[in-house]
C-alpha cells in the first residue's frame, strides 16, 4: 500500500478543457490528512498551486498532432492516433501510475470540489469496490477556469433521465442483475487490485462507448461489487448524447440522430462478443466468450455405458450460448470428435480457448458468468439458461440430485467462485435440489449406455 491516488484523463487536442480540469483538480477540497495507509494529501484547498503529495495526475494523449501542455508535475503518456481509442489510452495511463487508487475522468469532464475525495472515501477500506460518480451537465465554455458550472442556473443543463431511474432501482447500484450498465468511465474510480483482476480497459477496443460497461462487467466476474455515489459530481461540457442529437434545424438533427444509430449500433455489436449477458446477445447465439462453460467429468465410472457421453453433450448444446469441454479419457472420445468435428462448441479437454484464465496484468480478463460441472450423464440441457442463471448462489454453489440423491451437476457463477478464491467470502454449507424439480433426469443410468439415434431423430 503506497497511498497514492492516480486520475486518468484521456485526451485529444482540447487544451482549453485539458486546462479547466487540472486547475479543477488542484483546488480539490477535504483532502488534508486523508489517504489510504495513513498517507494523508495534504496541501490541496481553494486557491492552491499544487496538487496533493499523494495525487498523481496522468494525461493519457489519444494520437494528438501537439501533445497536451501541463504542468511539470502532471505525467503524459502518449499513443499513436488510430482513430478512437480511449479505452487504449485509459489502460495506458493506469499502467503509468502506481497508485493503490484509480479514479478515471473524461476530457470533457471538470470535477466538482470535492469528486476525488468523495470517491477515495467509498474506496477506502474497500479493495473490491468500483465506484461511480454523478456526471451533470452544464455549458461553461465561457467559464473563468475555476468557477464551477452550477454557479449560473441557467448554464445548467437537464440530467438524463434513464440513469437516475436505474440508479434508484438498483439501490445504487447495490440491488439487482446486470448493474454493469450503470458505470461510466468518465466518473469512476476502483482499486488497482480489482482493475489488474479484471485486466483493465481493453486497449483493443476501436470507437466510442461501451467499454465502460465492459470493464464493469468483468469486474462483476472478478467478485468485484459496484456503487453509486451521487456526491461525488463531475460536470460534463454541453448536453448527453441525446440533447445533442436534437439540437439544431431538423435537417441537422436528423443527421445527428443518424450518426447516433449507427455509432449505438455498432457498440451493440462489439458488446455482444464481449460482454455475455441476456442484455448483450441472443441466447442462440455461438460466440468466443460463452455464457456458460460445462465441463463433463466423463473419464468417471458413471460415464462407461456407450452413447451417454454423446447424449449429455448433445443436450447441453441446447442452450446454444455454451461451451463444452470433455474429459479425453471418457469412452466416447471417438464419437464425440466425429460428432462435432465441426462444432466450435465441444472440445475433448486441453484445447485453449481465448476465455480461459490470464494472469492479473496480462490484459482483459473474461470469464463465462455460469460455470458447470456435468458429473453424471443428464439431460441438463432441458433446463432454460435464464432458470440455470438464477439457481446460482451469491457464494458457494449448488448441486443437482438425482432420485438416489446422486449428484447429477453442479452449477456456479464465476462471480462466486471469485467471491471465494479472490476475496476471501466464505460459502455456506452446499446447497442441492432434486434434478427433477427442474426437469432434468439422468441419462444411461443402468450402465448399458444410450441409443444415439434416438438423441439425435428425437423420438
Amino acid at each position: 500500500m503506497n497511498g497514492r491516488v492516480d486520475v486518468v484523463i484521456p485526451y485529444y487536442r482540447d487544451q482549453k478543457m485539458l486546462d479547466r480540469i487540472l486547475e479543477a483538480l488542484r483546488r480539490q477540497t477535504g483532502l488534508d490528512g486523508f489517504g489510504a495507509g495513513g498517507v494523508g494529501l495534504a496541501g490541496v484547498g481553494p486557491g492552491a498551486d499544487c496538487f496533493a503529495p499523494a495525487l498523481r495526475v496522468i494525461v493519457a494523449d489519444d494520437g494528438s498532432p501537439t501533445p497536451p501542455v501541463v504542468p511539470p508535475e502532471v505525467t503524459v503518456v502518449r499513443q499513436d492516433d488510430r482513430g478512437f481509442r480511449a479505452s487504449a489510452a485509459r489502460h495506458l495511463g493506469a499502467q503509468a501510475g502506481d497508485g493503490d487508487l484509480l479514479l478515471f475522468l473524461d476530457g470533457d469532464t471538470v470535477p466538482a470540489p470535492g469528486y476525488v475525495v468523495t470517491l477515495c472515501a467509498a474506496l477506502a477500506g474497500n479493495p473490491d469496490l468500483l465506484v461511480v460518480g454523478r456526471r451533470r451537465y452544464g455549458r461553461f465554455a465561457d467559464t473563468p477556469p475555476g468557477a464551477e458550472p452550477a454557479l449560473e442556473p441557467e448554464e445548467i443543463l437537464p440530467d438524463p433521465t434513464w440513469p437516475a431511474a436505474f440508479y434508484a432501482e438498483t439501490a445504487g447500484l447495490t440491488r439487482g442483475e446486470d448493474l454493469w450498465r450503470g458505470v461510466l468511465s468518465a466518473v469512476c474510480g476502483l482499486s488497482r487490485r480489482l482493475y489488474d483482476l479484471a485486466g483493465g480497459f481493453d486497449p483493443d477496443v476501436v470507437g466510442y462507448g461501451g467499454e465502460d460497461w465492459e470493464l464493469a462487467w468483468r469486474c462483476e466476474q472478478a467478485g468485484g461489487r459496484l456503487r453509486y455515489v451521487p456526491d461525488a459530481v463531475a460536470w460534463h461540457d454541453g448536453p448527453d448524447w441525446a440533447g445533442r442529437a436534437v439540437c439544431g434545424d431538423h435537417s441537422e438533427a436528423t443527421a445527428r440522430l443518424a450518426a447516433e444509430l449507427a455509432r449505438k449500433n455498432a457498440e451493440s455489436a462489439r458488446l455482444a462478443g464481449l460482454i455475455a449477458s441476456p442484455l448483450t446477445r441472443p441466447a442462440s447465439g455461438i460466440f468466443a466468450l460463452p455464457s456458460i462453460a460445462v465441463h463433463v467429468h466423463a473419464a468417471g465410472p458413471a460415464f462407461t455405458g456407450t452413447g451417454s457421453t454423446a447424449a449429455t453433450c448433445l443436450s447441453l448444446l441446447d442452450w446454444g450460448d455454451v461451451s463444452v469441454t470433455v474429459d479425453p479419457a471418457t469412452p466416447d472420445a471417438a464419437m464425440i470428435a466425429e460428432l462435432f468435428a465441426d462444432d466450435p462448441r465441444v472440445n475433448l479437454g486441453g484445447r485453449s480457448s481465448s476465455w480461459q484464465e490470464r494472469a492479473p496484468g496480462a490484459g482483459p480478463r473474461r470469464r463465462p458468468p455460469v460455470l458447470v460441472d456435468v458429473l453424471r450423464p443428464c439431460t441438463l440441457g432441458s433446463l432454460d439458461p435464464r432458470r440455470l442463471r438464477a439457481l446460482c448462489p451469491p457464494v458457494g454453489g449448488v448441486t443437482l440430485n438425482d432420485d438416489e440423491g446422486r449428484g447429477l451437476a453442479r452449477i456456479r457463477s464465476a462471480r462466486a467462485v471469485a467471491r471465494e478464491q479472490e476475496w476471501g467470502e466464505q460459502p455456506p454449507g452446499e446447497a442441492s435440489i432434486p434434478a427433477s424439480d427442474v426437469g432434468v433426469r439422468g441419462a444411461g443410468g443402468d450402465g448399458a449406455g444410450v441409443r444415439l439415434e434416438q438423441v439425435l431423430g428425437g423420438w
